[in-house]
């Protein structure tokens, strides 16, 4: 997996955190670090988190929404492997069961380590844990 082989879009983001607004927004690129607790949710309580090693720097990324919490902590045996590529991917929407709309999300991760991504060690971006 060649991260060049990718077209990168640039997420909006509170810092270098991944922030989902639109439907296909994705974080692609390098895992660097994941915790299922190191996160915290809307509410300040421990959520699994993910950080992504990007082209244009380390992306974190929270499992604060509940689709997102439920894949992070089923696959985090996958996640945690770091030095692996892995996807993010805002899919849609779904009606919750309060009547509200919620999101939904896809995570792939590559079945073998991928190459570090070039450039992001050279923006000097750390992990905020």
């Amino acid at each position: 997996m060649n991260m060049t082989d990718y077209e990168f879009e640039e997420l909006p983001s509170g810092g270098s955190f991944a922030k989902w607004e639109t439907v296909g927004d994705e974080v692609v690129g390098r895992i660097a670090a994941f915790g299922i607790d190191s996160g915290t949710d809307f509410n300040g309580d421990p959520c699994p988190q993910l950080v992504v090693e990007t082209e244009g720097g380390n992306v974190t990324i929270n499992g604060g929404q509940a689709a997102l919490r439920r894949l992070m902590t089923d696959y985090q045996g996958r996640l945690g492997q770091i030095g692996h590529g892995a996807r993010v991917k805002y899919t849609g929407t779904y009606q919750t069961k309060q009547g509200t709309e919620g999101k939904e999300f896809g995570v792939w991760v590559t079945p073998q380590p991928v190459a570090p991504v070039v450039g992001a060690q050279e923006q000097g971006v750390e992990a905020p844990f």
